[in-house]
């Protein structure tokens, strides 16, 4: 009995040890941290032979580098995307091309020659490469012309990309330790970091933080191992890009003068008598009439001289609205850039109108940065010959986001924001032309891109009259016609009904059933609705305000814009 009673205490130990090693075992799996090193093929994935990664602020980069004799090229690709997007490709002539605020470099593939507006110079290396890869840009060229630096890191090859004017956070460790793939101490290493190093911090979490170390590889610490002391600052590179301005003194008032043929230039006097305020006329003179960049005009010298005898500067306009032409063919061919730039300026200078007003609509995704290239080559032309360039653009949108608004904003000198259109001609969903929280959005959108000092806030002088017509089948049809403000008081007087103020739209609002069975819609424009648009040009302290389209409003209103911009 004793010797059962021995073996049974003997075999609960062992059971008891067993217990207390495998409790000591989860211990040893859940807290002790991982020593397994991620390699460098499964961070920057695998690299082929002179190829390097590209960490550009808070990513690795899907493009790689080309490293040939120690010096490093960027693909294209991401330079356009994210680095520079000045430099580019223009395949109509087979060169790259890089236009500065004065002039325009032209870089032949695989040549160490270049031109800058038609002078030749010899950079002493290949400033772009092309591969069966594809085409790669220098970055010791690059950097020259940039606000930003590239380091290149051996083991594996890497190019750091560094922005210069960019806040960012900053820390230094207080211990060495290990920068992991993830949070949490089972993710792998990627790199050490020493004592004192200098990290940028992304994110903080409550154990752990997101950096970047100085060279390159974007991971965790701990907290504990970082210091409390987070800094912001700015970098910097040492270029710096300055695009000189012309300003108005003041804020500027326009309103575009619609000219549909050459006889409506005899009608100024007449249809700015009324009108109080206003600082600028843009007639619509001028429709893009073929794919090779040639203008159909409707341009008076006599329109310019009694515009400035009242008072008014004129900022002639340029429109895209022909179906016989496609803007994506003008903006992709340089020749065809020229001949729309030139003849623009040309004009500018015959007849003596002050500025251009590109109103280049419905631009195709895929023509966006040629539009941008257009844009910045007449701004040399309109910068030396000190005529005024202004751009009308959508309210910021997915679907305009390759307008590169930013871009606008550097390169013209007025950047116009089309703040109507909200609900528009050929919807099925009925609403206003613009509502009040659509005109602030719309400007607060802007001024993330566009100074407040160049930004024109577009106010419309019309509003939409919304049919709804319910068919048999119980589907409903929906058309609209756009109603003047001089024209509202007589559609409103005629169905007999009175309006009511909607909060939501800001506006007045009126609805009825007509004789047809229609229900019947309108959000109107009036002296309060455009005076609450004009006092968002004051509170945002913005370049100015512009109106669509003269002849449109009621007098009483250019004492409402007047009193709203200040």
């Amino acid at each position: 009995m004793k010797s059962d009673n021995r073996s049974f205490r003997l075999l609960a130990a062992v059971i008891a040890g067993a217990g207390i090693l495998a409790i000591l075992v989860v211990c040893i799996v859940k807290y002790i941290p991982s020593g397994k090193h991620m390699s460098a093929e499964d961070y920057f994935g695998a690299l082929g032979e002179n190829e390097a990664a590209v960490i550009v602020q808070d990513h690795v980069a899907q493009e790689r580098a080309l490293i040939l004799d120690g010096s490093v090229y960027i693909d294209y690709t991401l330079v356009q995307r994210e680095l520079n997007p000045r430099f580019h490709w223009d395949a109509s002539v087979g060169l790259l091309l890089f236009t500065t605020a004065e002039q325009t470099f032209e870089f032949a593939p695989n040549s160490s020659a270049y031109t800058v507006d038609g002078e030749s110079f010899d950079a002493g290396y290949e400033v772009l490469k092309t591969t069966s890869a594809g085409m790669f840009l220098s970055a010791n060229f690059m950097q020259q012309y940039s606000d930003l630096s590239c380091e290149l890191f051996d083991a594996p090859s890497r190019v750091v990309v560094t922005f210069g004017s960019t806040e960012i956070r900053t820390a230094k460790m207080k211990r060495a330790g290990a920068v992991r793939y993830q949070g949490g101490i089972k993710s792998p290493i990627l790199t050490e970091v020493t004592e004192g190093t200098q990290v940028t911090v992304l994110e903080q979490m409550k154990k752990w933080s997101q950096i970047v170390t100085p060279d390159g590889y974007i991971g965790y610490v701990k907290n504990s191992k970082l210091g409390k002391e987070i800094e912001t600052v700015t970098t910097e590179t040492w270029y710096h890009a300055e695009y000189p301005s012309i300003h108005q003194e003041g804020r500027v008032n326009l309103v575009w003068h619609q000219i549909d043929y050459p006889e409506m230039n005899a009608n100024l006097e007449q249809d700015i008598a009324g009108t109080s305020g206003l600082n600028v006329i843009s007639p619509t003179w001028y429709f893009l009439s073929d794919n090779e960049g040639n203008v159909q005009s409707f341009a008076d010298a006599s329109y310019v001289e009694r515009a400035h005898t009242a008072g008014l500067q004129v900022w002639a306009l340029v429109s895209n609205f022909s179906e016989d032409v496609s803007t994506t063919a003008v903006l992709a061919s340089r020749q065809a850039r020229q001949t729309l730039q030139n003849y623009l300026v040309n004009q500018a200078l015959e007849l003596g109108f002050d500025g251009i007003n590109i109103d280049l609509e419905a631009i195709a995704q895929e023509a966006g940065y040629d539009y941008a290239q257009f844009m910045r080559e007449l701004s040399i032309l309109c910068r030396k010959n000190q005529i005024v360039l202004s751009v009308d653009v959508p309210v910021p949108m997915d679907f305009s986001r390759h307008y590169h608004r930013d871009e606008l904003g550097t390169v013209c000198d007025y950047v116009i924001v089309m703040g109507y259109d909200e609900h528009y001609a050929g919807s099925d969903i009925v609403g206003s032309v613009a509502s009040m929280d659509f005109e602030t959005t719309g400007i607060e959108n802007m001024l993330t891109e566009v100074p407040k000092e160049k930004l024109i806030s577009g106010i419309p002088f019309y509003s939409r009259l919304w049919y709804t017509q319910t068919l048999e089948d119980g589907t409903k049809q929906v058309t609209s016609e756009a109603v003047s403000m001089t024209r509202e008081d007589e559609v409103l007087a005629a169905a007999g009904v009175t309006p009511s103020y909607d909060e939501d739209s800001g506006q007045q609002y009126a609805e009825w059933t007509d004789e047809q069975g229609q229900l019947c819609q309108i959000w109107l424009e009036d002296d309060a609705s455009v005076e609450a648009r004009a006092k968002l040009v004051s509170e945002y302290n913005l370049g100015g305000i512009a109106e669509w389209v003269l002849g449109n409003q009621k007098d009483s209103v250019w004492a409402a814009i007047q009193s709203g911009i200040g």
